[in-house]
């Protein structure tokens, strides 16, 4: 049986009393017309960036790997982190992905929970071609270690056995994600209520569903569970559309790069109304006949977020959760 998502619901209640963000709905109602009418679709999942390989039981430890660390790119005052792979320079989660898809497989020995549990910190730097510029990179590799720890115990060093105790159902999964892997349970507190985010447990799970194309491990039975996944770009691009709008004060600590903390109310009303914005272009484009799912939406605003020439930095907050 499928449950009612949290994430739902809990960041609902923060944009109806949201001080510093409000929602356009007109913003949202001309861009779902926008992509009426270019006829846009959900893109492919990018599997040349990511590890590929017929050995499911790999690429699902390499996934589940990949969002235990996908988190904190930006960098303030510095250079961004980056890599050079097959002569071109990638940042970001790209960057992560490609990291780890070589680890895979230049050293396919080592790339189990079993061994990933007690790697050292200076051969983990190697992956990053030294890190520089990569934050929180200590906390990563404790991340990586309690992770690989977690499921050389409790699942007999095989990940399957944690995806399979699902059922199909990504109501159980990402909860179980949540609350039992380690790092992953990103809830937060608002006007002294609990708001469920879950943005890497929701997105590994996406993840687990574009990697196997939908089929095997990949089969859902109820793919409507996922929302967006509340991180930096989203709301930039929302932002940038005219969907998301920001009180003075809130832009001018954007636009400056102001540090805006983990949890703080303006941190929290961006990452919600980002999940509703979603929410609410799903709905007008499934009610006009195109039928996207919310991580979907995720996938094409990313996408284009990429292309686009932003009105405003992204915000920044240091966390482990995006």
């Amino acid at each position: 049986m499928s449950w009612e998502n949290p994430v739902r619901g809990t960041t609902l209640e923060v944009i109806k009393v949201s001080r510093q963000v409000r929602l356009n709905e007109e913003a949202i109602n001309n861009l779902a017309l926008k992509w009426l009418e270019k006829r846009m679709k959900a893109p492919p999942w990018p599997a040349p960036l990511h590890l590929e390989t017929s050995n499911r039981r790999m690429l699902l430890d390499y996934l589940i790997i990949l969002d235990s660390l996908n988190f904190c790119f930006w960098s303030r005052n510095k250079s961004r982190w980056e890599i050079w792979h097959d002569g071109e320079k990638y940042t970001g989660y790209y960057a992560l992905a490609l990291a780890l898809k070589r680890f895979f497989e230049r050293k396919p020995e080592k790339a189990n929970f079993l061994y990933l549990r007690e790697i050292s910190f200076e051969e983990f730097r190697l992956w990053f071609q030294g890190g520089a510029n990569l934050l929180f990179l200590k906390r990563r590799w404790e991340i990586l270690r309690s992770v690989s720890d977690f499921f050389s115990k409790e699942y007999g060093n095989d990940s399957r056995n944690f995806l399979l105790s699902a059922n199909g159902y990504l109501s159980t999964l990402i909860p179980r994600i949540a609350y039992q892997i380690p790092s992953f349970n990103d809830v937060t507190y608002y006007n002294g209520g609990m708001v469920y985010l879950w943005k890497r447990a929701q997105i590994l799970a996406a993840d687990i569903i574009g990697a196997f194309q939908g089929r095997g491990l990949g089969a859902f039975k109820d793919p409507e569970y996922l929302t967006a996944f509340a991180d930096y770009k989203l709301p930039q691009i929302l932002f940038h559309y005219g969907i998301l709008e920001y009180t003075p004060e809130l832009r001018e600590k954007i636009q400056n790069l102001v540090i805006l903390p983990a949890g703080s109310p303006e941190e929290i009303e961006i990452r919600s109304a980002t999940i509703w914005a979603v929410e609410l272009l799903k709905f007008i484009l499934n009610r006009r006949g195109k039928n996207l799912l919310s991580y979907e939406i995720d996938w094409l605003l990313w996408n284009e977020s990429q292309k686009e020439k932003m009105r405003l930095p992204h915000h920044l907050t240091g966390t482990i959760f995006y």
